[in-house]
């Protein structure tokens, strides 16, 4: 049995390993994102708003990995949240 949380992380876990946001793949290990993932499914289970979700995957890349390793813009943030929020 196929739970929703399960795609909607598997749609996520695509879109956020495309994106590549610290450019660790194809060498980094495939579980590398995990815990964003984890991190920006449950926000969007919440029904996030747009804006605070691009906001919320910006502070948390940068909490996560510094400002020195995750130098993308929000704007970019907001393209992903957006991508997120419309393949859903």
């Amino acid at each position: 049995m196929i739970l929703w949380g399960d795609v909607m992380n598997d749609k996520i876990a695509k879109i956020i390993n495309e994106w590549d946001p610290i450019d660790l793949f194809p060498f980094g290990p495939k579980d590398e994102y995990e815990d964003e993932i984890d991190f920006i499914s449950k926000l969007v289970d919440k029904e996030i708003d747009l804006e605070s979700l691009a906001k919320n995957i910006y502070d948390l890349f940068i909490k996560r990995f510094g400002d020195d390793v995750f130098n993308r813009s929000y704007n970019e943030c907001f393209i992903i949240a957006k991508k997120i929020l419309t393949d859903l």
